[in-house]
């Protein structure tokens, strides 16, 4: 088991993005969170994609280095094809084991590996609680690290392994967290809830609460987080999921209130807030020295018409385009879970979603998330189309829904 220091204060360094690096060994590699309204989905947000009725089921030319000047790129040279697994999908290093053997069978360079649910850890943290998930009590230690052995398995077989982390969801459940480690953050930080426009902070429920982007040290607290993993694990990249607020009425807590009425200057709330989910997207950015890359919204904004759809930028206060505009993130990674029209530009088509978002790439990188609820065929027709519309790469949600088509993708679209 790894011996890590108590990790205090993140300290944002003016040379941290020199220290940035890129794939295992040095070079390139061989062969190559659902969106939900707060439902557990995955990454393409654990699980799902909308929760918004029709608009889903629950809930390049980037370069190949970074800014740094650095000749080891951050991803694979060429195309990235990325494969989400959830924190649901193992139990146990065999599990683990299996996974990466049928990632590897269907062609797959990228591993996006969830070790953070909501302020808890599958890794050794001094920070945040073991998982309940690995033994069924909080904070005890399982006796083993999935997130070292998903590592180690993956550099094996000569792919890269980000940690996926849940950004904001704070807790789930009707029962506030009691930790026999660690403590749970929520323990000891209920301010760090989002609330209402009356104030009220967020009520425990079956699905998840969040913590508030607007309060500095949710941020610190986060940036923390991802400092600790990349400076205890050789992980190659930082993966945020839930970068957003939960709702398009929070979060008036009194340390947002505060912030806003201290450093607001003239911008208008909704402004502010997509600043809070920049800024921390910013300071893990600036905190790590791997690739950071994001889960986000698949609509970025409406703009073909289709109504009842939601929109990212407006809903939840994910700027996206920003994000990469403004350097805080290396990469992001739409989560498109729909399929490709007959009709090009029909509601909810694919091509059209992927275009728009590596319209508006800039100087980053768009790997389109694809998957979830389409079936085998249309999901090869999305690889299709995000090539044909000259996406850096794929990322498929998830391992568990197409782990019984591993073979045909290796044979198929990753053959190559």
């Amino acid at each position: 088991m790894r011996l890590l220091l108590p990790i205090l204060l993140v300290a944002c360094t003016p040379d941290a993005a020199d220290k940035r690096r890129g794939m295992p060994g040095g070079g390139s590699l061989d062969g190559d969170t659902a969106q939900s309204t707060g439902s557990d989905g995955g990454s393409g947000e654990d699980g799902g994609s909308g929760g918004d009725g029709e608009d889903g089921s629950s809930g390049g030319d980037g370069g190949d280095g970074d800014d740094s000047g650095s000749t080891t790129p951050l991803f694979p040279e060429g195309e990235l094809r990325g494969l989400w697994v959830t924190r649901w999908s193992y139990s146990s290093s065999a599990d683990i084991e299996r996974i990466l053997d049928d990632a590897q069978t269907g062609g797959f360079n990228t591993i996006f590996f969830q070790v953070r649910g909501n302020f808890d850890a599958y890794y050794q943290s001094s920070l945040e609680p073991w998982a309940k998930g690995l033994t069924g009590t909080l904070g005890q230690d399982p006796g083993w690290d999935p997130l070292q052995v998903a590592i180690d398995e993956a550099h094996a077989r000569d792919m890269a392994l980000h940690a996926y982390l849940n950004t904001f969801p704070f807790w789930s459940g009707t029962t506030p967290p009691a930790s026999v480690g660690v403590p749970h953050p929520l323990e000891r930080h209920p301010d760090w809830l989002v609330a209402d426009a009356s104030g009220t902070a967020m009520a425990l429920n079956s699905s998840y609460v969040f913590a508030s982007p607007g309060n500095p040290a949710v941020r610190a607290h986060i940036a923390a987080v991802a400092t600790e993993i990349a400076e205890n694990y050789d992980v190659d990249g930082i993966h945020l999921d839930y970068i957003r607020y939960p709702a398009p009425d929070m979060s008036h807590d009194a340390a947002s209130e505060a912030a806003f009425a201290a450093d607001g200057g003239g911008r208008s709330w909704s402004d502010w807030q997509k600043d809070q989910v920049i800024a921390t997207a910013a300071a893990v950015h600036d905190a790590v020295d791997v690739a950071v890359t994001a889960a986000v919204w698949g609509i970025y904004e409406d703009r073909y018409g289709w109504g009842g759809v939601s929109q990212g930028n407006v809903d939840y206060y994910q700027d996206s385009w920003r994000m990469l505009d403004e350097n805080a993130l290396d990469a992001i990674i739409p989560m498109i879970y729909w399929p490709v029209t007959a009709t090009p530009g029909d509601r909810l088509d694919f091509a059209t979603l992927v275009q728009d978002h590596v319209s508006h790439r800039g100087d980053g990188r768009v790997f389109a998330g694809f998957g979830n609820t389409i079936s085998f065929d249309q999901a090869e027709d999305c690889v299709d189309a995000a090539r044909a519309a000259g996406a850096d790469g794929v990322v498929l949600f998830d391992w568990s829904l197409f782990k019984d088509h591993m073979g045909a993708l290796g044979t198929g679209v990753f053959a190559d």
